[in-house]
């Protein structure tokens, strides 16, 4: 174990200075701010004793316990469970373990029960790793198989429920702060991962209870650190506009600019190939002919839906009267009707309800009837100048249409830079299509799939 240097201790101490001076505030992944975190973690925790303790004891069974664990987090989402590493590997890691479920179980149980020493958390870390590994590694696609890289976070975010006060969370934000500062060193095996995060996390606590000249928490020191590089706290300016009269929609994405920027964990372009990386600089393109512009903008589209594993059927301009594209999963019995909409002021639907309706009702009739029993409608566009909530409603209410998407263009490259990055499966890009509120931004997708 390294013994940091007099000058990161410094920088350390900066970082929990600037922290009280920020009075201690603890912004969510919108920007927002979280009044007295500890407290209702305290409070959930409560029922999340009780749900561990219900599974420990099989009053659930892995199914129960996995979906009350989904349910709670998703209406209390203080420890960013609901991400990659947290739901979504229990989900994989229980999907892939159906055929031995009792075996897979009794395995869990046995690792979700609070260690007793570091050796011992070693150990779980270690089997439950290995376990993960023997699926992951053999899969014939990565995507559906659970990371093994996520069983830190993932055993920690357990332990901690059961006791807060001794085991801290390995949060990818701390890593890439600690990386910052240059005290982070990289290891091979999830275990001794976790045994370098917990001694040097204890380190940087014994630093900050020495000077604030009181014991600093597992939860103190990580808030510090989500103030000086994990959660967004960097306001992005608002254009002026004229002082015209404002709609409720127009009133609301005022109110989201002006909330503090909510970034990803790594640089967009690292994950998107060049000719879909301009999608959104194409869509806002004013030199070029709409028409030439929106045939491109509606390749690149659909070529995005291709990659997020989709089968794509390209319909779109020199085609007669259609939209722009009909995606589908046939694994999943699930199809949309897709237009994409090359607006560089934003797209308000004017006189397109009716080109929308013929849509659905020429195309839900063709896909019902290969099997399709899941149909949705998808309009892609840089942005929205309203959220079509009346038309939306009438569409869902009276037409075979479930699920009806306003999806911007940087939000669908988010979803194919998540997919790249941490090989997301192409249900899981539906479930979060249908989940989240149109329309659905970039920060909507970075909040869905980034680690805390």
């Amino acid at each position: 174990m390294m013994s940091i240097n007099q000058e990161t201790q410094n920088k350390i101490k900066t970082i929990w200075d600037t922290y009280v001076a920020d009075k201690k505030k603890v912004l969510d992944k919108n920007g927002n701010e979280i009044a007295e975190i500890d407290n209702s973690r305290l409070e959930t925790i409560k029922t999340l004793k009780e749900i561990i303790d219900d599974f420990l004891n099989s009053r659930y069974n892995v199914y129960e316990f996995k979906t009350a664990v989904d349910s709670l987090n998703k209406r209390n989402n203080y420890w960013g469970f609901t991400a990659t590493k947290g739901q979504m590997y229990f989900n994989q890691l229980v999907r892939n373990s159906e055929a031995h479920i009792e075996k897979f179980t009794s395995l869990l149980k046995e690792s979700l029960k609070q260690p007793k020493s570091l050796s011992e958390a070693k150990s779980k870390i270690s089997k439950l790793e290995e376990y993960s590994a023997s699926i992951f590694y053999k899969a014939s696609d990565k995507r559906k198989a659970p990371n093994p890289a996520s069983v830190g976070y993932f055993l920690s975010y357990f332990w901690q429920i059961q006791d807060w006060q001794s085991w801290p969370i390995i949060y990818t934000s701390l890593i890439n702060a600690f990386e910052t500062l240059t005290i982070w060193e990289y290891k091979k095996q999830q275990d001794d991962t976790y045994e370098y995060f917990y001694n040097l996390y204890g380190e940087i606590k014994q630093i900050l209870s020495k000077h604030a000249g009181h014991p600093v928490s597992n939860w103190q020191a990580e808030h510090a650190f989500w103030n000086f590089n994990g959660n967004p706290n960097k306001v992005t300016p608002v254009k002026k506009k004229a002082e015209t009269a404002k709609n409720d929609f127009e009133q609301k994405e005022e109110k989201e600019e002006s909330r503090p920027a909510l970034t990803a964990s790594f640089e967009l372009s690292d994950y998107l190939i060049p000719k879909v990386a301009r999608l959104t600089a194409l869509g806002n393109e004013v030199s070029i002919s709409s028409s030439s512009k929106g045939a491109e903008y509606e390749r690149l589209v659909a070529e995005i839906f291709k990659q997020l594993d989709f089968e794509v059927e390209l319909l779109g301009q020199g085609k007669g009267r259609n939209p722009d594209a009909i995606i589908k999963v046939r694994e999943d019995n699930t199809a949309f009707i897709v237009d994409a909409k090359a607006y560089s002021s934003g797209y308000n639907m004017g006189l397109d309800d009716r080109a929308i309706r013929e849509y659905i009702n020429y195309y839900c009739p063709k896909l019902a009837k290969d099997g399709y029993r899941k149909i949705g409608f998808i309009i892609v566009s840089n942005s929205f100048k309203s959220d079509l909530s009346s038309f939306i409603n009438e569409i869902t209410w009276n037409t075979e249409i479930k699920r009806f998407i306003l999806l911007t263009s940087d939000a669908l490259l988010f979803l194919l830079a998540y997919k790249t990055k941490d090989r997301l499966s192409v249900s899981t890009i539906i479930d979060s299509l249908i989940s989240l509120s149109s329309p659905i931004l970039s920060t909507n997708v970075i909040q869905e799939f980034d680690d805390i």
